[in-house]
């Protein structure tokens, strides 16, 4: 299966950097297991990002949320919707990168956010330990979710 992982937020914010590291881990399990798998990492997601889509099989969303969910992460497909604060790019959401696409007639494949509960979003360029902690719980919740959909 050909994959891009998309990990995206601020790593001088501490646990808003949780995107960018567990996309390069979401990535590194996937290539170990035998499926073709490639990362973007940026501060935010851009509208070029739909043309990075184009050809794949599945697209992986990681991101930090100021969401404190009851496993301290959430997976879940991504459905399109055309919801934008203006032209405000910090909004730019997964779902409206999948309008997006459709609008310019871009196939999109699957996509899967993985969210994970941050608590710290102080400068600085670690995880809190309770990041850390739930990025952790998130990969295997991850890797048990690709393998009950994808294998």
């Amino acid at each position: 299966m050909n994959v891009i992982v998309l990990g995206y937020g601020n790593s001088f914010r501490r646990d808003d950097g949780v995107g960018q590291r567990g996309a390069h881990a979401i990535a590194e399990w996937l290539n170990e297991i035998g499926h073709e798998a490639t990362t973007w990492v940026g501060h935010q997601l851009l509208p070029e990002v739909a043309l990075e889509l184009e050809g794949k099989d599945l697209a992986i969303f990681v991101d930090a949320s100021v969401d404190q969910y009851s496993d301290g992460y959430n997976i879940a497909e991504v459905t399109s919707s055309a919801d934008i604060d203006g032209l405000n790019l910090h909004t730019c959401t997964p779902g409206w990168i999948k309008h997006l696409a459709a609008q310019v007639g871009i196939d999109m494949p699957k996509m899967v956010m993985v969210s994970v509960s941050g608590v710290d979003f102080d400068f600085g360029e670690s995880l809190s330990c309770i990041c850390m902690e739930r990025f952790n719980k998130a990969l295997e919740g991850f890797k048990k979710y690709f393998t009950d959909n994808f294998c």
